[in-house]
């Protein structure tokens, strides 16, 4: 049986996807990417800091040290080679039992590079 030709549809499959979230109790909220081209760290750390800026200062304020613990992992998925799909991590809020940092990437790969300037 022949391989079926690349299509823009199977081509889509293949995008690089994930997400950020912030979540709690009283809170759901995200930024998410579907691009051809991995994100860098650099861009791994602007939509984190873009998720940041869309909390309230309490809800970013609690959790400070989630996001601070997600940069640190895009700096070490960075060292190791990158983030391959699927990945599911938990960032949690210390003393607390739902609120929490997300890092989702669920299709191709995240964190690979640096940006070039």
């Amino acid at each position: 049986m022949a391989k079926k030709p690349k299509t823009a549809k199977n081509s889509a499959k293949q995008a690089h996807r994930g997400r950020f979230q912030a979540q709690g109790q009283k809170l759901e909220s995200s930024v998410a990417w579907a691009v051809p081209i991995p994100p860098s760290t650099e861009e791994g750390n602007k939509m984190l800091q873009d998720l940041e800026s869309k909390l309230q200062a309490e809800e970013a304020k609690l959790r400070q040290t989630a996001f601070n613990d997600a940069r640190n992992y895009i700096q070490a998925a960075y060292v190791a080679g990158g983030a391959y799909a699927p990945i599911n991590k938990t960032f949690p809020v210390r003393s607390t039992r739902k609120e929490r940092v997300d890092l989702e990437v669920n299709g191709g790969l995240a964190f690979k590079v640096e940006k070039q300037a």
